[in-house]
């Protein structure tokens, strides 16, 4: 559910309430969903359901063809053409071979794209979601929703479920076959189906719900060995391997149990259906001894239908056994889609606007009257914030931990919506404006810098195809980085490892500036880092920001009383409300909630 749009003119917007409960989807409402994503190979789709019919009728041919071997040639010593029909039954063969290879290789194809269309799908809608989507989900559950289920899919498209549609039309081939060989038998034969219906609905209601609680056994897994992973350093610090490992065994004993469940059901149904099969063919040879003539020797059934009957109950018997593992598997495979399309059907994306910001672009920001909460059942963070910005200067926001400062910087770059009153840049509502107009307006440097796995110029460009590498260099002197990138081995095309291992805290925070300074957006948010770096970082850090300071309009979100004391302004934020404003030694004077932070070292 999308969420609303922000107060304009002082409407109030505040968070959406969660949707009431969806009717749970039917599978034939989930393939036809995931039809959508193959729509585009629906040649090559259109081959598969043309020659797995062919195949079927080919391989229904056979017993017919056997049948009239016998009565026709072999049992009344006719041998003249014979040949010919054993060279039918051999072509037979031979196509229902070509037809499953090709079509199989043709839905391969079929499956591989459209599941690389889904995959991608979901990675862009996920992209696309606001900050409130990511609060209520762990990484590692849209990771298995990206990875794991689309694969659990692929094995049920490319496999389960062209093999089940193969197996159903061999059934009912076969079924009419037989009915044209001998209604009578063919109705003893089949005598258990009802049973075997119920005995297959049974089991199938039960498969369903265990599908998805593996489903999400496995994504609580990925999430939490993602997060290990990514904290390891702190875990062996503190020495919490042993409880980590305590605890992900018991998550793997879970999702290994609720696997075990959907084993025993696979398997239970798979017994049973072998037990109907030999009672269908006990049955047979039942009423194939009534019809015999004990006197004349013979029976009123011909050794050829008799040849044939056996033959197609061998036959059918196989994929009504098979149905059980298809069906366990089709249902693996729907919890999963079930599960994609819950994540592709909930939108949170922030509201576009349709406006874009006057050129040039000054970098006034204004907020009136703002008021947010992170969810309808949280608290109030900002309480009717009123605040201006003026062009070029900068502003230090500080307070102590919850009071609000970072809000403030996540609402103006729009990472979240519902807010009541009016933020604005230049005089313009945030919310009547383009995301990319947003997102040429303001950058961040963040507190806690993310790098991820590439080249430095990467890294510092993010995409952004229009920062050349000259504007890259540029960045990095101005950022003061340029002082270690120019010792590495390629300069800005050195590699960084993931997270920027490879690089001190000092240096990612630089990089993170240097970020920043490359694109030309006159507002910039700078939520200062906590973290300690040496006396020499710390220097360069404080020149890489008296420079942007210079030259941009700059929130700072700050914790260091050495960069409040080079704001313009400083505003105090406390419970949500600002308190007090001016600057480091108007406020001192005061002796207020200002100099309490600062006698305190910004540490309440």
């Amino acid at each position: 559910m999308a969420e609303p749009a922000p107060a304009i003119s002082g409407n109030s917007a505040k968070p959406a309430k969660a949707p009431k409960e969806k009717e749970k989807p039917t599978d034939w409402s989930l393939a036809k969903r995931l039809f959508d994503y193959v729509r585009a190979d629906k040649k090559r789709f259109a081959l598969v359901l043309v020659l797995t019919p062919l195949g079927v009728l080919a391989e229904v041919m056979q017993p017919v063809l056997l049948k009239i071997g016998i009565d026709d040639h072999i049992a009344p010593k006719d041998l003249d053409g014979l040949g010919t029909v054993a060279l039918a039954f051999a072509g037979t063969v031979l196509f229902a071979w070509l037809s499953a290879s090709l079509g199989y290789h043709a839905l391969q194809k079929v499956a591989l794209r459209g599941l690389a269309r889904l995959r991608s799908a979901i990675f862009g809608h996920v992209m696309g979601q606001g900050a409130r989507f990511f609060d209520k989900r762990h990484a590692g559950s849209l990771m298995t929703r990206t990875i794991n289920d689309v694969d659990a899919v692929y094995e049920s498209l490319a496999r389960g479920a062209i093999q089940l549609l193969t197996n159903m039309l061999a059934i009912v081939g076969m079924l009419v076959a037989m009915l044209f060989l001998d209604p009578g038998m063919t109705l003893v034969a089949f005598l258990f189906s009802p049973i075997i219906y119920l005995i297959v609905g049974w089991f199938r209601r039960r498969l369903r719900p265990i599908s998805l609680v593996i489903r999400e056994k496995l994504s609580e897994l990925n999430g939490f060995f993602a997060e290990r992973i990514f904290g390891m350093t702190v875990l062996q610090l503190y020495g919490a391997e042993r409880v980590s490992s305590e605890k992900f065994d018991v998550m793997s004993k879970q999702y290994m149990t609720a696997y075990h469940k959907s084993n025993w059901l696979d398997a239970g149904l798979y017994a049973v259906m072998d037990g109907m099969s030999a009672l269908a063919t006990a049955a047979v040879v039942y009423w194939v001894a009534l019809h015999f003539d004990p006197q004349l020797g013979t029976s009123a059934i011909s050794i050829g239908v008799l040849v044939a009957f056996i033959d197609y109950l061998g036959r059918i018997f196989v994929p009504i056994r098979e149905l059980s593992g298809q069906i366990a598997t089709l249902q693996r495979s729907f919890a999963a889609l079930e599960k994609i399309f819950q994540l592709l059907d909930t939108d949170e994306r922030i509201p576009q606007g349709v406006r874009d910001l006057p050129v040039p672009l000054a970098g006034a920001v204004k907020f009136d009257g703002v008021r947010f909460r992170y969810g309808p059942e949280r608290p109030e963070v900002l309480k009717g914030i009123d605040l201006e910005l003026r062009a070029g200067e900068v502003l230090a926001v500080v307070g102590a931990t919850g009071s609000g400062k970072s809000t403030l910087g996540k609402l103006l770059t729009r990472m979240y919506a519902g807010y009541e009153g009016n933020i604005s840049i230049d005089g313009v509502e945030l919310a009547e404006l383009r995301a990319s107009a947003v997102r040429d307006a303001v950058t961040v440097v963040h507190q806690d810098v993310w790098l991820m796995e590439g080249t430095v110029a990467d890294n510092i460009r993010l995409g952004d195809l229009s920062i050349s590498d000259a504007d890259v260099r540029a960045a990095c002197q101005q950022s003061r980085a340029a002082m270690f990138v120019d010792e590495l081995e390629d300069g800005i095309q050195s590699r960084i490892a993931e997270r920027g291992r490879n690089l001190s805290s000092g240096e990612r925070q630089l990089l993170s500036i240097a970020r920043a300074m490359a694109r030309k957006a006159p507002i910039v948010i700078l939520d200062e880092a906590t973290a300690s770096v040496d006396s020499m970082t710390e220097r360069q850090i404080d020149a890489a920001l008296e420079a942007l300071f210079e030259t941009r309009t700059v929130l700072v979100i700050a914790h260091r009383l050495q960069t409040i004391q080079k704001a313009d302004r400083i505003v105090v934020l406390h419970q949500g409300e600002i308190v007090e404003t001016g600057s480091h030694d108007e406020l001192m004077a005061k002796d207020g909630r200002y100099k309490v932070l600062v006698e305190t070292g910004f540490a309440l």
